[in-house]
C-alpha cells in the first residue's frame, strides 16, 4: 500500500475513534490525530528490553501522543506557509504510518529535518510559533555548522520538545561523509491534516531507524521493535540489494548491521536471509568502528567525544574549524561564564573554563568567578539562577549585544541615547530569563542589574513589559513578592524580553 494511502486510511477512522472515547469521558482530545482504533483500557503497558522495564499508563501515553501529533499539524502548516520543506523522523513517522492506537508507540518529542541552508529560516518559524530555544551551544553558529540538531520547547505548563535537525545522525564524521541530499532525494510527501510533510522512503527510513538505534547503543527495546514493525509493514517495498548498497555508500553499513542483528536476536527473524551477511561484508575501517563505539558515550565523555570527532572526521579545514569552536568559544558564550570585563578578561574566562572542573571540588576559582547558571525552572522551562548573593544595584552579568533584525523571543527593545528605539538580540544564558511582574533584575544597556537583594540560588527574573501578562489589567495588583506570575496572556506571555 502506498504511504499516502496508509495516511488516508488512518485519517478516516481517527475522528470517530477519538471522539467516541472522549465523549464517554466528557473530555476533549483533538480529533485530527491519525490512529484508527480505540485504546484498550488495561491497567498498564510494560515495555521491557535492554533497559529496566518502563511502565506507561495507556491514557497518559495516548494523550501525550495526541498532543504531539496536534503540534505536528501546526508545525506542518507553518513550514508550508513559509515554503520551507520539512521532513519528519522517527516516532512521528511510525505513528502516522504503522500504529493503530495512540498508546502503542509513546513519543518523547517531534523530530524535524530541514536542509542546512534553511536552518535559520526554520528557527525563525519555530520562534514565531512561540517555541523557545534549548540551552546555548559554544558558539551561535555551532548549529548547523557542526552540531546536528538544536532543541526547542513549546508550551508553558507542560513543555513539549522539538528537535530541529540538519543531519539525521549525531557523529561529526557523518557531517563530512553524508551528502546533503541524503534522505531527501527519495522522500515522499504525505498529508498531515491540511498540510504536507516529507517522510523518508521505506528504504531510507529503515536505514535511519537502525543507525539511530546503533548510535545510541541499541539500549531501548522500543527502537528494536520499530525495526521489526517497519519491515513487517513496508518490507515488500524495499529492494534489499539496493538497501545494502545504499548503506554501504552512506558509510552506515556497520551501525545498520549492528542494530538489525540485535533486533533479530531479541525479536526473532524478520529480514531476508542474505541481508545481514551482505551488510557484514561491506567495507568498514577503523574510523567507522571507533565512531560507532564512542557514539553512545558522547554525552558522558566530553573530552573523549572531541578526540574521537577529530580522529574520525575527514577534512582538515572542517576539523580545524570544529576545534576552534570547542576549544575557544565565542565572547558571547564566555560572557555568561565570567563576570569580569577587565583587560584580558577573555583569556581569564578561558582559564576558568578549563580549570573549573579541576578546582570546583575545592570551591576555588570557577565557583568564585561564576555568577549565574542555568537550571530547570519551576516557572517555565529553563531559567537563570544566581550562584552568589547580590545587593541592590550590583551588576550581575553582561551580554554581548547583537543587533536584532526583527522582534522575537530573544530580542530586547530599548531606547538609545538619541531616544530612538533599537533592538538587540540577547545571546548566551540570559536568553533564558523568565518573566515576573515584580522582577528582581532589569536590563541597563547590556548589563543585567539587581533591583533588590538576591540570595544565591534564587531565580533571576525580569519584566517583559506591559503586555506580558494580565497583572496590570482588571485592577489586579499582581502577585505577592516571591509568588510566580501565572496570569499570562497567551503568546505574549511566552515571549522573552
Amino acid at each position: 500500500m502506498h504511504l499516502a494511502a496508509v495516511i488516508s486510511e488512518n485519517e478516516r477512522a481517527a475522528d470517530t475513534a477519538l471522539r467516541s472515547r472522549e465523549t464517554a469521558r466528557g473530555g476533549f482530545i483533538p480529533s485530527s490525530i491519525r490512529f484508527r482504533s480505540r485504546p484498550r483500557r488495561t491497567a498498564c503497558i510494560a515495555i521491557t528490553g535492554a533497559q529496566p522495564p518502563v511502565i506507561h499508563h495507556p491514557d497518559s501515553a495516548s494523550l501525550g501522543n495526541v498532543r504531539l501529533m496536534r503540534l505536528l499539524r501546526r508545525l506542518a502548516g507553518a513550514f508550508n506557509e513559509a515554503s520551507v520543506p520539512v521532513m519528519i523522523l522517527k516516532g512521528a513517522v511510525l505513528n502516522l504510518l504503522i500504529h493503530d492506537r495512540p498508546d502503542e508507540r509513546p513519543m518523547d518529542d517531534v523530530d524535524l529535518l530541514v536542509r542546512p541552508e534553511q536552518a535559520q529560516k526554520a528557527q525563525e518559524i519555530l520562534e514565531d510559533m512561540g517555541a523557545l530555544r534549548g540551552r546555548p551551544l559554544v558558539r551561535e553558529d555551532f548549529f548547523p555548522r557542526f552540531h546536528y540538531e538544536t532543541d526547542y520547547r513549546v508550551g508553558r505548563l507542560s513543555p513539549v520538545k522539538i528537535d530541529l535537525h540538519v543531519r539525521p545522525f549525531r557523529p561529526l564524521r557523518l557531517a563530512s561523509l553524508l551528502p546533503d541530499d541524503a534522505f531527501w532525494e527519495d522522500a515522499i510527501s504525505v498529508p498531515v491534516g491540511p498540510a504536507q510533510v516529507l517522510v523518508p522512503s521505506p528504504r531510507d527510513m529503515l536505514i535511519h531507524l537502525a543507525a539511530h538505534a546503533a548510535f545510541h547503543g541499541c539500549n531501548r527495546m522500543t527502537w528494536l521493535a520499530d525495526l521489526k514493525r517497519w519491515v513487517g509493514r513496508f518490507g515488500s517495498r524495499i529492494d534489499w540489494s539496493d538497501f545494502v548498497g545504499r548503506c554501504s555508500s552512506l558509510r552506515l553499513a556497520l551501525p545498520v548491521c549492528v542494530a538489525l542483528t540485535k533486533a533479530e536476536r531479541e525479536l526473532g527473524k524478520f529480514l531476508p536471509e542474505t541481508v545481514l551477511p551482505d551488510l557484514d561484508r561491506s567495507p568498514v575501517n577503523w574510523r567507522d568502528r571507533l565512531a560507532l563505539w564512542h557514539a553512545p558515550r558522547d554525552i558522558d565523555d566530553g573530552a573523549g567525544h572531541i578526540v574521537v570527532d577529530v580522529l574520525c572526521t575527514p577534512g582538515l579545514r572542517f576539523v580545524a574549524g570544529y576545534l576552534k569552536c570547542v576549544l575557544c568559544p565565542s565572547r558571547q558564550h564566555m560572557a555568561g561564564q565570567y563576570a569580569g570585563r577587565h583587560t584580558g578578561w577573555v583569556a581569564c574566562a578561558h582559564l576558568v573554563r578549563w580549570l573549573g572542573p579541576v578546582l570546583a571540588p575545592l570551591g576555588l576559582l570557577a565557583r568564585r568567578r561564576r555568577r549565574i547558571e542555568l537550571r530547570d525552572s519551576p516557572t517555565h522551562g529553563t531559567g537563570v539562577f544566581a550562584v552568589r548573593n547580590f545587593k541592590s544595584g550590583d551588576v550581575i552579568t553582561r551580554f554581548h549585544r547583537k543587533p536584532g533584525r526583527r522582534p522575537g523571543p530573544y530580542v530586547l527593545t530599548q531606547r538609545n541615547e538619541q531616544g530612538r528605539i533599537v533592538m538587540h538580540e540577547i545571546t548566551g544564558p540570559l536568553r533564558f530569563l523568565n518573566h515576573d511582574c515584580r522582577p528582581n533584575a532589569k536590563f541597563d544597556g547590556s548589563r543585567l542589574v539587581a533591583m533588590r537583594s538576591i540570595p544565591a540560588g534564587q531565580e533571576l527574573k525580569v519584566d517583559y513589559g506591559p503586555d506580558a501578562c494580565n497583572c496590570r489589567q482588571n485592577e489586579w495588583t499582581g502577585p505577592m513578592p516571591g509568588e510566580p506570575c501565572d496570569r499570562s496572556t497567551g503568546d505574549a506571555g511566552r515571549d522573552r524580553p
